[in-house]
């Protein structure tokens, strides 16, 4: 078996697809699952006619590099002070956090009409070095009891012209910013959903932002597009009498969801909206226990945000 080493690191571009130089002592990114396509390339086919018969070349074109992975999830031990992955989440269509000193982080989605933010990559596996720039991407949010949060990202991107890819082998990562997460479970975190608290094995919360690779006279850039962010919400099955979510499916209620991870000053997640509609549930047994699968959708109705993220 081949151990292979992985490691980034991530930095805000001030200006589009102008390489913000991260290094590994002020932006390495603790990862797990990190995967990436060094190079992705579309084909050109002339169509030429041809008195034989077989393939002829083909010239390769629109030239991107794509790459995934996940971050755990906690805060950045200072209240006031964003996490480092909230870097990560403007690029994916969110604002940059806004900070309250002492009090908390909080992020939302970019309006329209907003420049959207972009990263610059660089990757090492083993000591092949690979550089990334003008990335935007997506991600999705994982709260499972019994398990560690993380988000999972996803990056579309464009090749530097110069030295894209060099050997070079890592050295220096810092990785102190980077917090260890709480365990999801009935000490650390509570849901409450149309204002009860339920008993709950997971929420899971898709993003859903469009990104999409433009290429034209004039213009060639990853542009990020609209969203529709969804969940996936695994509950133990209320009685009825006590809280009636068949109801706010049948009427299309917009009802409000909060999930609170932690519990000290520096380390505490909050995730909320106020109009989610519950748009499907179906039944499964855990335990011989009676379970709610939903299916939501986070809605921006009367200009509400459809998702805010708060670090305290």
């Amino acid at each position: 078996m081949v151990d292979v080493r992985r490691v980034i690191a991530a930095k805000p571009e001030a200006t589009y697809g102008t390489d913000s130089i991260p290094t590994l002592a002020d932006d390495a990114i603790v990862t797990r699952n990190y995967s990436i396509v060094p190079l992705e390339v579309d084909q050109l086919q002339r169509n030429l006619d041809n008195r034989g018969y077989g393939a002829t070349k083909g010239k390769p074109t629109n030239k991107r590099m794509r790459s995934s992975y996940e971050v755990e999830l906690a805060g950045s031990g200072t209240a006031g002070t964003a996490p480092p992955w909230m870097k990560l989440l403007a690029a994916c269509g969110m604002a940059a956090p806004t900070l309250v000193a002492t009090t908390s982080a909080t992020q939302k989605f970019a309006a329209a009409g907003a420049v959207p933010g972009s990263l610059s990559e660089y990757s090492w596996v083993d000591n092949q070095q690979r550089k990334m720039i003008g990335a935007r991407g997506t991600y999705s949010l994982d709260f499972t009891a019994g398990q560690l949060p993380f988000a999972n990202l996803q990056f579309t991107g464009l090749v530097p012209v110069a030295s894209p890819r060099v050997v070079a082998a890592p050295t220096g990562a810092d990785f102190t910013d980077w917090q260890e997460p709480l365990e999801v479970n009935n000490a650390n975190t509570i849901l409450m959903l149309d204002g009860f608290a339920a008993v709950t094995r997971s929420l899971t919360i898709d993003a859903g932002v469009s990104v999409n690779l433009r290429n034209l006279i004039g213009g060639r850039y990853v542009r990020r597009g609209n969203h529709s962010t969804t969940g996936r919400l695994m509950i133990e099955a209320p009685s009825s009498a006590t809280k009636d979510y068949l109801a706010s499916l049948d009427d299309g209620a917009l009802i409000p969801i909060t999930l609170t991870h932690g519990t000290v000053a520096g380390n505490i997640l909050e995730i909320s909206a106020t109009k989610v509609q519950v748009t499907n549930i179906t039944e499964s047994a855990e335990d011989d226990i009676l379970m709610f699968n939903m299916d939501l959708l986070f809605t921006t109705d009367g200009g509400a945000d459809d998702l805010v993220i708060t670090a305290k």
